[in-house]
């Protein structure tokens, strides 16, 4: 027996775990091997395509199950780490590529195809939360010191030049915030502020879309939402040194035009980057290669 798809993958990527379920859904059939059952699987069928997003620790072992048993199966190296270049995982070169950081910088050292996605967000809107009393927020952890300069100069604006309006301003070394929180923040945020940190591909970034919050942010350089792909406008530019940040908070906030950059996210979102849509062009993207 043939089956269509087997896939590693991590046990702690939840969003992978909706894609790869999805290719169920679509009516394949599909084993999806984790470090959960990693031990008890057992090379029995041939597959048509293998699709990798290996535990580390596991890797060696993976790629002895793909050496020995799956050489002619299509190889489909997927990755939403937030490494910018794409990784040398498999001893068997990919046949495509799916990069969550596929940037204008990216190198691929495989003469194969390359796709951008970005992570299938689940909406946190909250209708009972829309009372936007909050001016201009800032959730943010020091995991990557690129975002430093942008956390001070935040830090700066809401207790000097703009200490007038209603911040909520939360930086720390490392994650304190829970999910609960973050969700009451942006769904009562007018303005949410975004500088990138380990990955351009940030949570927060469809996370805010989806509560009607306009959002603040640098151009995004992720291929996936270029316009060839899944193409995500709406929102406020700043520029890289985000010297124009006082500026543009002001500018959304006069006569109230923080209201048209959130309704346009807010229906960007819904519209074309739910987590199904995300799947759908993913989907799309890897049928045009895989083996049927």
């Amino acid at each position: 027996m043939k089956k269509d798809f087997l896939v590693f993958t991590c046990k702690k990527a939840w969003q992978e775990t909706f894609i790869f379920e999805s290719l169920r859904v679509k009516g394949h059939s599909v084993d999806i091997v984790d470090e959960s059952n990693f031990h008890t699987f057992k090379p029995i069928y041939s597959y048509k395509n293998v699709i990798v997003y290996p535990p580390t620790h596991l890797l060696t072992q993976i790629n002895n199950i793909i050496d020995n048993y799956y050489r002619d199966s299509f190889i489909i190296q997927h990755d939403t780490t937030d490494y910018e270049h794409v990784q040398r995982w498999t001893n068997i070169p990919p046949n495509l590529v799916m990069q969550r950081e596929y940037t204008e910088e990216t190198i691929n050292p495989y003469d194969c195809p390359i796709y951008g996605m970005h992570f299938p967000m689940p909406s946190i809107y909250d209708a009972s939360q829309q009372q936007k009393i909050i001016d201009v927020s800032f959730m943010a952890t020091m995991t990557n010191l690129r975002r430093k300069p942008f956390a001070e100069k935040v830090l700066e604006l809401a207790n000097d030049k703009l200490s007038h309006l209603n911040w909520h301003v939360v930086v720390t070394p490392q994650s304190v915030r829970t999910p609960e929180e973050f969700k009451r923040v942006a769904n009562s945020s007018k303005i949410g502020l975004h500088y990138f940190g380990n990955s351009y591909d940030s949570v927060r970034v469809w996370e805010l879309a989806s509560t009607k919050t306009a959002i603040v942010m640098p151009k995004l350089r992720l291929k996936s939402t270029m316009d060839e792909h899944m193409p995500f406008k709406e929102y406020c530019e700043i520029k890289n040194d985000f010297s124009d940040l006082e500026e543009k908070i002001m500018f959304l906030l006069d006569n109230d035009r923080w209201k048209d950059y959130a309704n346009r996210a807010y229906a960007d979102y819904n519209d074309n980057h739910t987590p199904q849509k995300c799947f759908d062009k993913y989907y799309e993207t890897i049928m045009r290669y895989a083996k049927k």
